[in-house]
């Protein structure tokens, strides 16, 4: 069960690769609201108080283990046979569409909270540093759609990038040694070729965000750079670290 909650707690924090490479949230292990929202960086490009920053750390204690009734009532399957042991049961592509619509009921959920805690513009902030942290699996989600007016075409075209992206992220975890429960070495966390595995899958996200922006019309672009707001610098969610600013 320690494992289980743990799992729930990674998701909610958008640390777990191998969900967050999938159509759904984040990518290469930094994405997700939880995460996001903890993250020093973001939380002064949001300018949020001390106060702010202490309630964002509580609230995301308690977040984990709904983030864990979501997912199981979204029907994700965890461990091996009988659901027993640590991780995600086997990525079948039914599992990985029930995946991303708990990731997807698990944002809309958190975002929700957050609404209690920051200001409006804090939230509308956040949600571009999101949408930019996302890149092309942004193109997926439901709001983003709709305020693009994206056409079947497109949405089959994008669709496609993002099953492309998802295969050539795992490959690079696999090369990595952090595919198929992995940790990028025998009974060992390796930090650099997490680091160096991160920098990899951000080159490939940047690349087919690039493409997908290129499948829109000039007035979808023109919504898509109001949808992600002014530029966030992405590497400074994986230097970032959690806790109360210092002044």
């Amino acid at each position: 069960m320690r494992s289980k909650v743990m799992i729930a707690v990674l998701l909610a924090g958008g640390m777990l690769a191998v969900v967050q490479a999938q159509p759904g949230r984040g990518f290469g292990g930094f994405g997700g609201v939880t995460g996001l929202v903890r993250n020093k960086a973001v939380q002064e490009d949001l300018k949020m108080t001390d106060e702010q920053v202490t309630k964002v750390g509580e609230w995301a204690k308690e977040f984990g283990p709904k983030s864990m009734e979501i997912m199981k009532d979204k029907g994700v399957e965890f461990g091996g046979k009988g659901g027993k042991g640590g991780g995600f049961g086997k990525q079948t592509p039914e599992q990985l569409e029930k995946m991303a619509a708990a990731n997807a009921e698990i944002s809309k959920v958190a975002y929700k909270e957050l609404g209690d805690i920051l200001k409006k513009e804090q939230v509308d902030r956040l949600k571009q540093i999101d949408r930019q942290n996302t890149g092309v699996n942004a193109f997926t989600h439901e709001d983003v759609v709709e305020a693009l007016k994206l056409t079947d075409s497109q949405k089959t075209s994008i669709k496609g990038l993002a099953t492309d992206l998802g295969k050539d992220s795992a490959e690079i975890r696999t090369e990595a040694g952090f595919g198929k429960g992995g940790g990028g070495g025998k009974g060992t966390f390796d930090p650099e070729k997490m680091a160096e595995m991160n920098k990899k899958i951000q080159k490939a996200q940047k690349e087919y965000t690039a493409k997908a922006v290129d499948l829109l019309t000039d007035d979808q672009k023109k919504t898509w750079k109001t949808l992600i707001g002014a530029d966030f610098d992405l590497t400074k969610l994986q230097q970032g670290g959690f806790g109360k600013k210092k002044d």
